[in-house]
């Protein structure tokens, strides 16, 4: 336990442990940093392993392991997504979702608008068993070439920034930090702030799931 505080920093253990103390309807918390993923760091030799299997999920038996794995069903989603697995011997032990069109923050009020040329990445979880084996360093970078393949050429996705251990991994293939936002809902009442190149529809909402602050990330200015 003292091992994996060290690894993810004892702040990012502390909010986890404060979110499961604190009822969910009563108030919530949640702050990152959206980083822009770059497919052109991705080397190809990374996405083969010699055991792990890396899949973009098709059938319905293998969507369905991923959201039991993962704890995201995709009622909770406005827009479509897509699951990944990584499977050692037909056993699942990583999963990992692509968003396009919006994403939810359901219990946050907040929705993440996306453009057509833009991807979230988001819910990934390696199984306990299989953690430290390199499982998501592999998953990761398979799941943004995917993505890139698709037409998406802005990938983008959410850290904790006091999660030490997830920063370490994503700066791995940053192209560089898109800003910052720290939602709180305080029983119906939702307040969001963002930073860098990040809009909001509004700073303050009563919290519905027909009315949530719409946050955009902006594409990213062309250069001559």
């Amino acid at each position: 336990m003292l091992s994996n505080i060290r690894k993810t920093g004892w702040k990012y253990s502390f909010a986890i442990l404060f979110n499961r103390v604190v009822p969910q309807w009563l108030f919530r918390m949640r702050r990152y940093v959206i980083y822009e993923l770059d497919p052109s760091e991705v080397d190809a030799s990374q996405q083969v392993g010699n055991e792990i299997d890396l899949q973009r999920c098709e059938s319905e038996e293998d969507i369905q392991a991923v959201e039991a794995l993962t704890y995201f069903k995709r009622i909770y989603s406005t827009g479509p997504c897509l699951a990944y697995r990584a499977t050692v011997e037909d056993k699942l032990f990583g999963g990992m979702w692509a968003a396009t069109e919006a994403f939810d923050e359901n219990e946050l009020g907040v929705r993440l608008q996306l453009t057509e040329k833009q991807a979230w990445l988001f819910a990934a979880l390696v199984s306990k068993q299989a953690r430290g084996q390199g499982v998501y360093g592999q998953l990761l970078p398979f799941v943004i070439i995917d993505q890139r393949q698709r037409g998406h050429d802005q990938i983008l996705v959410s850290v904790n920034p006091d999660n030490l251990r997830s920063n370490r991994i994503h700066l791995r293939w940053a192209k560089r930090t898109v800003g910052y936002v720290t939602a709180v809902r305080l029983l119906r009442i939702g307040f969001c702030h963002v930073s860098g190149d990040i809009e909001k529809s509004s700073a303050v909402s009563w919290v519905t799931p027909a009315n949530p602050i719409l946050l955009k990330v902006k594409p990213p200015q062309s250069t001559r």
